[in-house]
Order: C-alpha cells, then structure tokens, then sequence
C-alpha cells in the first residue's frame, strides 16, 4: 500500500530537488505531536490536535503523540485508529516526549529553540504558528474551526520542511506568523465572531482533497439547510495521502456518500454518487437551484459546468504542489466567473490532446466519471494499450489527468499528480471562510482570488484582482442568464 499511499507526497518532495537534502529519506524520520493542557482544554486546542492528527501520518510514516491523561487522548486514539494506513500512530507517556524527534508539533503557545519545535494555535479568524522565535499569544478563546484547521495545516507545512531538509533560502520556517482567514492579512486581530447560524442552500462539487477538507469544516459549523455532495468517484489508495478524513475502511466508499455520512445530523444533506453532467439534470425538477457553489475540482470543464448554474455565489479551491488559492465568484458586479479565470490554453481541443496522450478514442476522452475498460485498451494504438492497461477501472478523468501532466513535462515521473494534504486543507479553509463570510457580510477583499505559496506561506500571499472577460458568457450573455435565473425563482 505505500507505494499508491505516498506517490502524491513523494512526488511533490521529489519536485523540490536540490533545495530539499532528505526529499529521498523524509517518510520514516520521526515526528511527535505533542500539546499543552491549558490549550488543549478548549476547543480550539481540540480542533487544532486532532486535525493535526490526521494530517501528520500522510507526511510521514513514524508518528508519535504524547498527551496527558484525559478525553482527549482517548478522542485521538480513535482518530488515530481510523487513519492509521502505513504504520500505527504511537502513543507514549508525556514523560517520554523529549526522544530524539526529527520534528516536534506542540499545540500551544510555548516556542522553544533548542529542539525542531514549532508551535501552533488559533484565535477567532487568526491561525498562529511559530518555529523558533518567541511564544504565542494566549488564545483569548474566540472559537473557530476554520482557523483551527488552517493552523495545523500551516504547522504540518513546517514539519514537511523539516523533515525534507528544505533550505531556507528556499522556504524558510515560520516564525512568529499570526495570520487572518478574515483580511487574508498578517495581524493580530482575531476578527468577528462565528455567526449563530450559517444559513446553506449548497451544492459541493467534489470529494476529493479539498473537498475533504471542505466537509470536515462543514461537519464543525453551525449549518442550517441543504448541502447536494457530488461526486462520481470513490476512494482509492492513492487517496489516503492527501485526503483528511479517510482511512483504509473508506478504500472503495464513493466519495460522495462519505460526505453525506460526516455531515448527517448536522443538516440536511444528499450525497449523490454520479457524474456532475447527470446530477445538474436533477435541477429545477426534484431539486432547487443551490444558491451558493463550492468547488472543489481539478477540471476545467467541470468547474465551467459547475459555473453555467450561475448561483448568487460561486466559490472554488485550486491547488498545485504548494500552491493554494481561493476564488470567489458573485453573480452580481464587474467580478471574473470561474469561465473567466479558467480557460483552456489554445490550440488543439482538450479531447483531442487527451486521446492522444491515453490512447482512448475522443469519444471516451469526454467520458471524464467512466473508468478504463477492456474495450478501451483493445482500442488503444498499440504503443499505449500496455499503459492504458495498467490502469483497468481508473476513472478516466484521473488518466487523462496523469497522461496529460506526463506529456507536458516531456515523460518525466509517471504517477498521479504531486499533491499534500495541508496544501488542500489550507485551500479548504479559505473556500469556508468565504462560506461563512457570505452568511453575514457579501463584502470580501477577494475579486476574485487569493494565492500563496504554502511553502513560504501566506504573508507572501497575492490578491489578484480581475474583472469579467468581455468575450466570456458572463458578459456575452449576462441577459440571458438573468432572464433564467428570474424564471427559475418564479418556478
């Protein structure tokens, strides 16, 4: 199972080179996970652990917890047990947590600088995390699980550089970083307070990474409504690296019905284990028109369907190797649509460049939510059905995905696309920012994204400002969509 588990994370190490010594040795290092009990007696230090917790063993295979005695414990031995996919998480007594660690992760405030220690917290919208330096802040106990998540995943950020040996010159450590999920801005002011309610009429477009991160966020928030869970896939072992919430008993759930499993007795939720193409279909009869979007996609013509609904708020996570971004899309203003932002590059279409790379006809390129057949390698030109073969009952979107990536990097590493998981749980936590924002304030500083480099962190982050393309259909055909969305709300 390693070999499918890693492939995302030691692809990504890999991409590093020369600027990361141990990228070749960083999976069985050791790392502790440790926390202080006046933190971890709130909820934010709950919330920080344990998404600590499931993130920490995707990164690496030798993790240790030293916690005191308490619910909590008994609270991170059953996440543990869930997530547990290489190597069982060790539990040792506190007095044991001065060993000889690669890279300590303590959930509070205490920095210290004799040890690889880095430090974690959060405060209202405000993720804190430090490597070195000075201490913390006390949390005034303004809770929020959005910056709680984005804490520990800016802290499992720190452990990968540490253990990959990266150089500063590269991505130095963070010290002393006490960051907004409000203003998207170093500072230290934790911000309003989590609304009561967080009114959802919401569609979530796939399951994935970010969309993991998503619903762990979703399952922590006071939601009052409907969320729709779209996706055709299920869980695979190469997902166990970069997905927060899966264990080796989720291999083959579809990702959709895991969705609707965190979130029931939350609100009223639906997963629906089928393509996106089909699922828009539902629209209008058996089910409303969501009014806000997320999607959580690596696809380009999924995130344009997801777009052609045209709800009052489309919001999207994108990710790459490390980097992050957070997109928000209002129906209103002279704001860029995902149609805008995402376009394919010209040239040939993107099914004729698919067919190409994988040997599976056009006809089956624009297939995305299929998987990989006996017919479709008896169809193959000879010099890709050993290839396309090897990947029998793969969702074709996924090898597409793979083939094309080979291609533009002229054949280097063969495998799934690099990804870490705190990369997708820090987009997840920008996407559900806005999310909770848009219950209470429509104003946001993003128009219409926010990216960093996880790697050198969001106090390097840009805002990117664009506005509608003139030749995209949000402005070609701005009557027509308002006609349909004012017949829709009559209907």
């Amino acid at each position: 199972m390693t070999g499918a588990a890693f492939s995302r994370i030691t692809a990504t190490a890999s991409r590093l080179g020369d600027d990361a010594t141990d990228r070749h040795r960083f999976l069985d290092k050791r790392v502790l996970l440790t926390g202080e009990p006046a933190t971890l007696a709130t909820e934010n230090g709950r919330d920080c652990l344990l998404a600590s917790l499931q993130l920490l063993p995707r990164i690496c295979t030798n993790v240790s917890v030293a916690l005191p005695e308490g619910v909590l414990l008994d609270k991170a031995r059953e996440v543990a047990a869930h997530i547990a996919f290489e190597q069982q998480v060790h539990f040792i007594p506190v007095e044991q947590e001065h060993g000889p660690f690669d890279s300590v992760l303590n959930v509070g405030t205490r920095a210290r600088s004799d040890r690889p220690w880095t430090v974690i917290n959060n405060d209202g919208w405000l993720a804190r995390v430090s490597s070195g330096g000075n201490d913390l802040r006390t949390p005034t106990g303004q809770t929020n699980p959005v910056s709680a998540l984005a804490a520990a995943s800016l802290g499992a950020a720190d452990t990968f550089k540490r253990l990959l040996g990266v150089r500063p010159s590269k991505a130095p450590l963070f010290r002393d970083l006490s960051w907004s999920l409000h203003t998207y801005e170093v500072t230290d002011d934790v911000g309003p307070s989590l609304p009561v309610v967080v009114p959802v009429n919401l569609l979530l477009g796939g399951v994935g990474a970010i969309g993991n991160g998503v619903v762990h966020l979703l399952s922590r928030l006071p939601l009052r409504g409907y969320v729709a869970a779209v996706d055709g896939q299920t869980f695979g072992q190469e997902n166990l690296g970069t997905c927060i919430l899966i264990g080796p008993a989720d291999l083959g759930t579809p990702k959709a019905k895991l969705a609707e499993r965190w979130l029931s007795g939350r609100t009223s939720v639906q997963g629906f284990h089928e393509p996106l193409e089909v699922f828009v279909r539902r629209l209008g009869g058996e089910l409303a028109y969501p009014n806000v979007i997320i999607g959580a996609l690596d696809n380009i013509d999924a995130r344009h369907t997801l777009q052609d609904l045209w709800p009052d708020l489309m919001l999207d996570g994108a990710i790459g190797p490390f980097l992050c971004q957070v997109s928000r899309h209002p129906i209103g203003g002279d704001i860029a649509c995902v149609r805008c932002l995402f376009r394919h590059p010209a040239g040939e279409r993107a099914e004729v460049v698919a067919s190409r790379a994988t040997g599976l006809t056009i006809e089956r390129a624009v297939m995305p939510d299929d998987t990989v057949s006996e017919a479709d390698v008896a169809a193959a030109p000879p010099t890709r059905r050993e290839w396309l073969a090897n990947r029998l009952g793969k969702p074709i979107c996924s090898v597409i995905s793979e083939a094309t990536t080979l291609e533009l990097s002229d054949g280097k590493r063969e495998g799934f696309e690099p990804s870490v998981p705190f990369v997708a749980t820090l987009a997840s936590s920008m996407v559900v920012a806005e999310l909770v924002r848009a219950a209470t304030d429509p104003q946001s500083p993003i128009e219409p994204r926010f990216q960093f480099d996880v790697l050198r962190g969001p106090a390097n982050g840009q805002f990117l400002p664009q506005e509608r393309r003139r030749d995209c259909y949000c402005t070609t055909r701005a009557r027509s969509v308002a006609k349909w969305r004012e017949t829709r709300r009559a209907g």
